[in-house]
């Protein structure tokens, strides 16, 4: 197997910060890879799923992803997606930023900061606007929320092969027993495997993977009751429930804005 390429992040070796955008149609795949600069990554528009390590993240106009330097990842388009991304170089980074990936709450200040972000360089004047706009950006980096939105992923070749099904098809209703007979371990052994690996249970894991299928519908405009019954639930209701327990909002935060 090749190793990931890295993609440059500083075209110029005096660049310290890096804002960049990139459109990309729906299904399109970049494969792992790495850069030498830390980066926030936003949707402005549509979903990004990034797959780093043993885990999954959502990329949203909601929720944007703090990738440090140096770590491997890939990334999928869920829909046309619009990426708006700022890249940091690691020296330039506040003491304390988190050392592994990381959902973040899309304020309306960080939303606007990234926006506006201009290149900054090791010749940029202190006071000038690039420069403030890159300590502000930074500091709402820190302030910013975190969300519990990630998805892990197990190493035993029989939870694999279950999280990996309830991936491709969430509304999945088999109780642990019944998956346990596909995959050819005990409900004791897999209930064991989820809390040893995942720090999980089962019905927990499914409903993260649920809401994962969801946010993209979502930000496609579908209806919230629809969704709600091709993931299992009873009622749209039980659906938002569920949503806004693990995310802290309502489904229809995730629906797009008008304007």
């Amino acid at each position: 197997m090749s190793n990931p390429a890295q993609l440059p992040a500083f075209p110029s070796p005096d660049l310290i910060f890096r804002p960049a955008s990139r459109e990309y149609p729906d299904g399109h795949q970049i494969p792992e890879h790495w850069h030498e600069g830390a980066q926030l990554i936003h949707a402005v528009f549509g979903v990004m799923e990034l797959g780093c390590g043993q885990g999954f993240w959502v990329i949203s106009p909601q929720q944007a992803l703090w990738m440090p330097a140096h770590l491997t990842h890939c990334l999928r388009a869920r829909g046309k997606v619009l990426l708006r991304t700022v890249y940091v170089r690691p020296d330039a980074c506040p003491a304390g930023f988190p050392d592994s990936p990381r959902s973040l709450v899309v304020s309306p200040l960080l939303r606007e900061l990234l926006s506006s972000a201009l290149p900054v360089c090791t010749s940029s004047a202190p006071e000038s606007r690039a420069a403030h706009l890159m300590h502000l950006l930074l500091d709402e980096i820190q302030w910013a929320q975190a969300v519990p939105l990630r998805l892990p992923m197990p190493r035993d070749a029989r939870l694999q092969k279950l999280c990996l099904a309830l991936l491709r098809a969430p509304g999945d209703q088999r109780s642990l027993t019944q998956w346990g007979d596909a995959v050819g371990a005990s409900s004791r052994t897999l209930t064991r495997l989820f809390k040893a690996e995942l720090g999980s249970s089962f019905l927990l894991w499914r409903q993260q993977a649920r809401v994962f299928a969801a946010i993209p519908r979502l930000n496609q405009g579908e209806a919230v009751a629809r969704i709600a019954g091709d993931l299992g639930y009873d009622s749209a209701g039980a659906f938002a429930t569920a949503f806004r327990r693990l995310m802290g909002r309502s489904p229809r935060d995730y629906r797009p804005q008008p304007g």
